[in-house]
């Protein structure tokens, strides 16, 4: 009979995302994450070498999870719905987005192996070249095209929730409608300016 194992990494990475989401990164260690896992800790370093590895790992999971949900919009040029799906990714996840939004890019894990950080700029570049596609679906000649289309997909909705997120809050339906408004008029101004 094979004696499957009690531990495994994926539940080490859910540990450690949720004691980064609601202490910070620098709360995490390989101890605190052994801990919120239950689990000894000599069974977290049987799969990971280190704090940075896990965290690195924890924070492909949300970004994988964030690209499959939010920026596939962008991709698109659906601007409204990426919009609106990331405050609703926000509301279905907290957890994830507090722990993604603290940290615009990737946080500096420090040392970490050549592939893994090869997979860190990968996953970067997938999420740039969503927004590059969804710059493109701009008029031409819009002035700093990429500086409002970050400002209506990023800025204004992360402005909106972050508050909420970080007092662990629900975040209220009327922040669709704000963010619907302020959505449309930039991109007026934008067709306009074009």
């Amino acid at each position: 009979m094979v004696r499957l194992a009690k531990y495994n990494e994926d539940g080490f990475i859910e540990s450690a995302i949720r004691i980064a989401a609601q202490c910070g990164i620098g709360a995490v260690s390989m101890a605190s994450i052994a801990s919120n896992a239950g689990a000894p800790i000599g069974s977290l370093y049987h799969r990971f070498d280190s704090r940075n590895t896990v965290l690195a790992r924890a924070w492909l999971k949300v970004r994988a999870d964030f690209r499959a949900e939010v920026s596939c919009h962008w991709a698109r040029g659906d601007t409204w719905r990426a919009v609106e799906t990331l405050v609703q990714w926000c509301r279905d996840k907290p957890v994830y987005a507090r722990f993604m939004l603290q940290s615009d890019e990737a946080p500096d894990f420090g040392e970490l192996s050549a592939p893994l950080r090869e997979e860190l700029e990968a996953d970067q570049a997938e999420l740039d070249a969503a927004f590059t596609r969804c710059v493109q679906t701009l008029p031409p000649g819009a002035d700093d095209a990429g500086h409002v289309l970050r400002f209506v997909l990023i800025g204004a909705p992360v402005a909106m929730v972050k508050p909420f997120l970080n007092q662990d809050l629900p975040i209220p339906a009327s922040i669709n409608a704000v963010l619907r408004s302020s959505h449309d008029a930039v991109c007026t101004w934008a067709r306009k300016a074009a």
